[in-house]
């Protein structure tokens, strides 16, 4: 971000925890998971995130790690950039005004 840019490229989350959540809910849907299956997957590979924890970051009420990040778009056969496309999207917009 430019340092003479005093915007903040946060006020566009709406008291939103994380921009991910909305998209990992789409591609968990696209793949036909449920809340409690994409846990049991996490669960599978020693992230114990269970059910509500996801549905906290799909709602944006909940803060989402790297390392969570990771593993969730490995369980959906996605990239972490994937996840963060719209707002890295929406970051280089900001910039560039």
């Amino acid at each position: 971000m430019n340092s003479r840019n005093s915007r903040n490229p946060y006020k566009d989350l709406a008291g939103k925890k994380n921009v991910t959540g909305a998209n990992i809910n789409y591609y968990r849907t696209k793949k036909n998971y449920s809340v409690q299956q994409l846990s049991d997957k996490l669960i599978m590979l020693g992230l114990d995130l269970h059910r509500q924890s996801i549905f906290l970051i799909e709602s944006g009420k909940r803060t989402v790690s790297d390392y969570e990040l990771a593993a969730i778009a490995e369980i959906l056969d996605i990239t972490p950039n994937e996840l963060l496309a719209e707002y890295t999207k929406h970051l280089r917009e900001e910039n560039i005004k």
